[in-house]
């Protein structure tokens, strides 16, 4: 076993049969921070100017219903810009594979339908919830939601995406394994399980892309986050902080609205200020994970050669930027670029790290209702990573 390799360079031009333009990844940053920012400033509006009164009545169910379904219209009306913008047009206009409008639009469809449908079906709980727990029926409520967006996670996104699940193989000294078919290049699969690592997807692409050290390398670092505790930190990570903002929404919103469709509107506005706040502070947790697993992979023996090569194919097929400016990196992405993780030494043991924690969050979201789970620039406009957002 080999312990003393020196940091990889991993910032290497790209292969160039491999779509590539520093543009292009900048170019959906900046969709990102103006979707995000836009829900943050239109969350923070509402609740300083206040819902319409009438909301706050008690009201029959079947009304009830009604307003929660205009607010998830309302909801996906505003994000469609943002979703065409980072589903089509960007990667149209900068040479990455996209499917023609029509094809894009049956599937943006599908997914805006699902999705709202989950939205919607949250919200139906959460008041009922409240009418009749009230602000501890909800906190109580948020728990096998969140265990439930978890248990079924693969369902949900074969569900919004049309994702083909391949049968599980059990892979010699690994963890269970899928295949994944799906048209999205960007798709890297994740870690299935709800508190223990049930089961690898991994995209069937890859297979492709990647040669045979390069595919043994992208299974192994499953390997490593799962057995090292970085998946399992990670995990934890984001279900307590989607538990604790519950808690605070609930709380802000105060006994005598919870249970009212405006209560429900309110709890998830400041949800989304609180996903806000784990959109600047989870990453750093994430990036650590991601160098930890770079420095286990060089001591299993894997070369450096091969994990650059490795990272830089995975690389292309998502935003294709190997090299970002520091401040940049800190507040919007979990995953360091190729030229930030060769530049930086290789994150020490001791520092708490936690593996896919910020974007886990991003989907468990969806459990107090926040509205930032599409906004993010990694998914925006990309239906097969509403619910597994792109990993290392």
């Amino acid at each position: 076993m080999t312990t003393a390799h020196a940091t990889p360079d991993l910032a290497p031009p790209l292969d160039s049969s491999l779509p590539h333009d520093d543009r292009y990844g900048r170019a959906r940053l900046w969709v990102g921070i103006t979707g995000v920012g836009a829900w943050v400033v239109l969350a923070s509006a509402i609740l300083i100017y206040g819902l319409p009164f009438g909301w706050y009545d008690a009201m029959p169910v079947d009304t009830a219903l009604g307003v929660l379904l205009q607010c998830v219209v309302v909801y996906a009306v505003v994000q469609a810009p943002f979703d065409f913008l980072g589903g089509w047009y960007l990667p149209r206009r900068y040479g990455r594979s996209t499917p023609g409008l029509p094809a894009f639009l049956a599937r943006w469809g599908r997914g805006v339908l699902v999705h709202g449908a989950l939205l919607l079906a949250v919200a139906a709980l959460v008041t009922v919830a409240g009418r009749a727990g009230g602000v501890l029926g909800v906190i109580v409520l948020a728990v096998p939601i969140v265990a439930l967006l978890l248990a079924f996670r693969a369902t949900l996104a074969a569900c919004v995406a049309r994702l083909a699940l391949g049968p599980v193989w059990r892979h010699p000294g690994g963890m269970p394994e899928r295949a994944v078919h799906v048209g999205d290049e960007s798709f890297t699969g994740g870690i299935t399980g709800l508190w223990r690592p049930r089961c690898s997807l991994i995209p069937d692409r890859w297979s492709v892309v990647l040669d045979d050290d390069g595919l043994r390398l992208a299974r192994a670092r499953r390997r490593i986050a799962a057995a090292s505790g970085l998946w399992g930190r990670g995990r934890a990570v984001a279900i307590g902080f989607t538990l604790v903002g519950v808690v605070l929404a609930a709380v802000l919103v105060g006994p005598g609205d919870i249970g009212t469709v405006g209560g429900t509107v309110e709890l998830s506005l400041w949800f989304t200020l609180w996903s806000f706040l784990g959109l600047l502070t989870l990453p750093t947790l994430s990036r650590r994970a991601v160098a930890q697993l770079d420095r286990s992979l060089l001591d299993e023996g894997f070369p450096p050669e091969t994990l650059a090569a490795t990272s830089r194919t995975l690389n292309a097929m998502q935003d294709g930027e190997p090299a970002r400016p520091g401040a940049v990196e800190a507040i919007f992405h979990p995953i360091p670029s190729l030229a930030n993780r060769a530049a930086t030494p290789a994150a020490s043991p001791s520092r708490f790290a936690a593996w896919d924690a910020a974007r886990t969050a991003v989907y468990l979201s969806a459990a107090g209702l926040g509205l930032l789970g599409r906004a993010v620039h990694c998914n925006a406009g990309k239906p097969a990573l509403w619910v597994f957002l792109p990993t290392d």
